[in-house]
């Protein structure tokens, strides 16, 4: 039985692509290294004149004060990957609040 040696060469060219390809999927471990998924960090507030707070509060609106404690909250967790530390995190987090809040914001686009 006689190999030709183009056949061996791609055989083995084909070998090392499969290698190279279940190297790189082994290889990209997880990058879970993130302890907050903060989205609006880069955001700054923007500066209301009295005339715009008073035609705000005109409408009914209110402008919030400082950061949203509850927002913070649920932005905050674990950076383990692991079923233990993503249970205690689920168990952690209060979202019984969050039907009212959603109730309050579409009030308050409903009267725009």
């Amino acid at each position: 039985m006689t190999i030709n040696k183009n056949t061996f060469i791609i055989a083995i060219i084909i070998l090392v692509v499969i290698a190279g390809g279940i190297l790189f999927f082994l290889n990209r471990g997880p990058s879970y290294q993130k302890e907050s998924i903060t989205i609006e960090q880069d955001l700054t507030p923007i500066e209301l004149s009295p005339e715009e707070q008073q035609v705000l509060q005109a409408e009914g609106l209110s402008i919030p004060s400082g950061e949203d404690a509850l927002a913070e909250k649920l932005q905050i967790v674990r950076s383990s990957d692991e079923l233990g530390a993503i249970e205690a995190d689920l168990n952690e987090t209060n979202l019984s609040e969050l039907d009212a809040e959603l109730k309050a914001i579409e009030n308050d686009l409903s009267g725009l």
